[in-house]
């Protein structure tokens, strides 16, 4: 996926694994002081003491532009959930782009139809559903890759 994204969208992206939880946001405050080290992008959580000092120390990029700009982010999220935007937005701009639901610390699967119409599945309704697709996602990847990797 990593090379995927890449190719296609002229990037470099350098994935750093976090240590355990506990240790996680210590190793994101110590990159975030680091000019060298600084990632571009964050995907994390639960440091909204940190969040504050980064957006106060103009660290963070306003996205508010963008929204205004790309308005389909913005009708996405209130469609979904009109709150959700509450919990990005701040005095100042946007510095955060929100998850899909107004709670700071939900996450959210998303499958691809016309993926599961290509290899003739149905969208799961059970857990059991969920894993064969899984299994099946899997195995489509793995011959992606050996086509890819020729």
């Amino acid at each position: 996926m990593q090379k995927w994204m890449e190719d296609r969208c002229n990037l470099d992206i350098d994935i750093i694994a976090l240590p355990s939880w506990s240790d996680a946001t210590s190793k994101i405050s110590l990159l975030i002081g680091d000019e060298t080290q600084r990632p571009d992008i964050i995907w994390w959580w639960n440091m909204e003491a940190d969040y504050t000092k980064w957006v106060d120390a103009g660290l963070l990029v306003d996205v508010s532009p963008y929204m205004k700009k790309y308005t389909n982010m913005v009708d996405y999220y209130n469609s979904v959930d009109p709150g959700v935007m509450f919990y990005a937005s701040g005095d100042n701009g946007i510095y955060r782009i929100p998850g899909d639901v107004a709670e700071p610390a939900c996450e959210t699967l998303w499958i691809w139809k016309d993926w599961l119409d290509n290899l003739g599945l149905a969208v799961p309704t059970t857990l059991d559903e969920l894993k064969e697709i899984h299994g099946k996602q899997v195995e489509d990847y793995q011959k992606y890759l050996e086509e890819y990797n020729k």
